[in-house]
């Protein structure tokens, strides 16, 4: 996945189909990953809290509405992750199987 620091969204561009990273700090010091889609719609992403040695990582609404479950809250707000290694591990694989799904 191409990984922007910084960016601007609209000003991104990527190849047909592929996901875009954007790692950003938020006003209050909190790191942030986001990963969108080629349509600009955010993914998921993962935030590490001010001062905790841990991130959050999420999914959207977008992708977990777009599942077929019978507990719908079976699916965690957001899972911690020890590393920033496996934040991108994560939401690679998250990324992967949805730009899959949506180019079916």
């Amino acid at each position: 996945m191409p990984n922007v620091e910084d960016a601007n969204l609209a000003a991104v561009s990527t190849p047909t189909g592929a996901p875009t990273v954007v790692s950003t700090v938020d006003e209050d010091g909190r790191r942030r990953i986001s990963v969108f889609g080629p349509d600009r719609a955010e993914i998921c992403g993962a935030f590490q809290p001010v001062d905790r040695p841990y991130w959050l990582m999420y999914v959207t609404t977008r992708i977990v509405d777009g599942v077929d479950r019978s507990q719908p809250n079976r699916i965690p707000r957001r899972i911690p992750l020890p590393t920033l290694r496996d934040v991108y591990q994560w939401l690679e694989l998250i990324a992967g199987l949805y730009t899959r799904a949506a180019s079916q």
